[in-house]
């Protein structure tokens, strides 16, 4: 039925609109090749409503004819009932040119209003029974498609299609549970040196999530990545402080879903006997969140899967505490032909059974788009998910039973005024949808589907495993030798931590590899003496004096070992610690065996030992004999010297009284 008498002005005013309408800005959608821009409407429709739209003509030619040329009209026309769910609307929106009118109605530009955003705004009477009267006319509740046109002498000059949800509030409904999910992950933000680093990309999905939560924060459930936040806290850029203030106000509201300190994929850590280091990531992850975000409300059972789980996995995570598992895309996909997000599914470990949830493919795509007409878009996926819920009533289910996730298809969020509009057009029929976030998830149900849980390839971690088992024994070479308060402790097992990670490739587990073994040469080689001294032994029994160095920030405890073929060592091995930046000296007791030059090697060892730091060290040891010794025998050699002159005097004097004796004298 086409009927072309216009209304009167009077009865437009005094239309009341049963059911509020969400508004966007006309500039938040761009001018489509059809001419029309949606830009609110009244999507909810009570019965004996009224059906309003608020539309922006992209054309000035056409504005100037619809305002000059008699025969324009503004035309809005009814299409049939959508009958099979989901999937009929999106057929619908591929395929526009399908639509089939079953009512329709003209407004001439007398009878629509002019906003001061020259904007167009147009409203319809609407009935449920034939009345014969200008009024659209609904079968039954529920999703239909709606067309706005403007005709120009009958003449289809633009159009749009639209979605509108019929509604009796009278009757007793069950609403659909619908989840929204947002999961940041992002690259590790500490980088080599230690230093953090947020990227732009990273910032951006925060700012969108932010956008969210400011709006939707009850009805959203959040995960974000806590070395991220920790990222933040400690990033010297005011701008990642700014934004750490703004999300950390956003979260105090929003539940958030658990999560390992840094990305650390369960099945590959249960198949590489890496389960302990899981659990100690997961207590981090809630400490770290806890400590930043204050008021954080932890969902503790629930697991967000982004990466597929095979049994191993899940028999890891049940360890941990875990009762729900919701598998992001780029998990179920390993479900194969059992991904379907309308079955409800359970798995089990041991003795528990574990509730399993799948986000919905068919709503991944949507939310992944950024498109320019967010409203639109939004009517769109609104209109879906109401006639799911139709359909399911309609076949003889229960909407209560079955489950909508929504997220993009890494978790993010794609386009915020996407996702607020949506949440705000469900929020309107709370008998109808129930939005909800995921805390206390009801119990599984026995009756579900018992998917089997394909093996994970685990080679590429087990790789990863080795390199950082390598690494952490050379480190551990060093832990009664460090001061275990010394700072670099925290460096490296941070290290350790990031690299295990599935958020860090390769290429960055090399590149922290690198320098922390380059941390490692240097500090072995801090504590040392200075080469080629020479220590002078001025007695038999002397004391070697090592005057030790450490270049390094903190207290280093070392092993001394020290080698002489011509010294009698009292003791060859000594520990003492030196202090950082500073020096100590180490007294060893010695018994020269020898005089003269000769080298001495000194060592330095950890202090168990066990590895020598360093190279060896060669000085010298002067012995300059005993110089006691020297002593005796110049005594000895002078009183020999002595005694050979007094018998050599005496000689001369016994010659001389023999000379001059009467007996021995002869005449001549």
């Amino acid at each position: 039925m086409r009927l072309k008498a216009g209304l009167t002005t009077l009865a437009v005013v005094a239309f009341s609109l049963s059911a509020a309408m969400p508004r966007v800005s006309a500039k938040s959608g761009a001018v489509a090749e059809s001419g029309l821009v949606l830009t609110a409407q009244n999507f909810h429709i009570y019965t004996s409503g009224n059906l309003r739209f608020v539309v922006e003509v992209g054309s000035q030619s056409l504005i100037d004819e619809i305002l000059g040329d008699p025969t324009a009209v503004f035309r809005i026309s009814l299409g049939a009932h959508i009958n099979n769910g989901e999937q009929e609307v999106r057929r619908v929106i591929a395929k526009p040119e399908s639509f089939v009118s079953t009512d329709s109605v003209d407004l001439t530009i007398r009878e629509v209003k002019r906003r001061t955003d020259s904007q167009f705004e147009l409203i319809a009477l609407s009935t449920d029974i034939k009345s014969g009267t200008r009024r659209l006319e609904f079968s039954k509740t529920g999703v239909y498609p709606v067309k706005v046109e403007v005709v120009v002498n009958n003449v289809s000059r633009a159009s749009l299609l639209a979605f509108v949800n019929r509604y009796d509030p009278s009757q007793t409904l069950k609403p659909m549970p619908v989840n929204t999910v947002i999961a940041i992950d992002a690259p590790i933000t500490m980088q080599p040196d230690s230093s953090r680093l947020i990227d732009d990309a990273t910032r951006k999905k925060i700012e969108k999530a932010i956008e969210v939560l400011q709006t939707n924060a009850t009805r959203v459930t959040m995960q974000i990545s806590p070395e991220l936040l920790e990222g933040l806290s400690n990033s010297m850029n005011p701008e990642d402080q700014k934004l750490l203030v703004q999300l950390v106000a956003a979260l105090d509201q929003a539940p958030l879903a658990q999560s390992t300190y840094v990305q650390f994929d369960p099945s590959k850590a249960a198949a590489n006997n890496a389960g302990p280091q899981f659990t100690t990531l997961l207590e981090r992850g809630r400490r770290t969140t806890r400590q930043i975000v204050l008021n954080s409300k932890i969902i503790d059972d629930l697991w967000l899967a982004r990466t597929p789980l095979d049994q191993r996995g899940l028999d890891l995570l049940v360890k941990s505490g875990i009762r729900s598992i919701l598998m992001l895309p780029s998990s179920s996909a390993a479900l194969g032909e059992f991904d379907n997000a309308a079955r409800p599914y359970r798995i089990a470990s041991d003795n528990t059974d574990i509730a399993l949830m799948v986000v919905d493919k068919s709503y991944v795509d949507q939310l992944s788009d950024p498109t320019n007409n967010s409203f639109l878009a939004a009517t769109y996926l609104s209109a879906q998910i109401m006639a799911q819920r139709d359909q399911i009533e309609t076949e003889g289910g229960t909407p209560a039973l079955r489950r909508v996730v929504l997220t993009a298809q890494d978790g993010s969020v794609v386009n915020p005024q996407l996702i607020n509009e949506t949440l705000l057009i469900l929020n309107r029929v709370p008998q109808q949808i129930a939005l909800r976030t995921m805390v206390n998830l009801p119990a599984v149900r026995l009756d579900a589907y018992k998917p089997t849980l394909r093996t994970v390839d685990s080679t590429d971690f087990a790789q990863r495993v080795e390199t950082l088992r390598v690494l952490q024994d050379d480190l551990k070479k060093m832990r009664g030798t460090i001061s275990s308060d010394a700072k670099i402790w925290q460096v490296w097992d941070e290290r350790l931590i990031l690299m295990s990670s599935d958020s860090m490739h390769a290429t960055q587990v090399e590149q922290f590899a690198t320098a922390t073994r380059a941390e490692l040469k240097k500090i072995r080689q801090s504590v040392t003496i200075e080469e080629g001294t020479t220590f002078t032994l001025g007695s038999r029994e002397s004391q070697l004096r090592l005057d030790l160095q450490n270049s390094s920030e903190f207290a280093m405890t070392v092993q001394v070992k020290v080698v002489s073929p011509k010294l009698q060592l009292g003791n060859d091995v000594a520990t003492i610690e030196v202090p950082g930046g500073g020096s100590n000296e180490l007294m060893i007791e010695v018994v020269a065996l020898t005089n003269g030059l000769f080298p001495v090697e000194v060592r330095i060892f950890t202090a168990d030992g066990l590895s020598q730091l360093g190279r060896k060290i060669e000085v010298s040891a002067r012995v300059n004999a005993l110089a006691g010794l020297g002593q005796v025998v110049t005594g000895v050699a002078l009183l020999l010297l002595a005694t050979w002159w007094v018998a050599h005097i005496r000689r001369k004097y016994r010659k001389k009284i023999s000379k001059n004796h009467p007996v021995l004298r002869s005449k001549p």
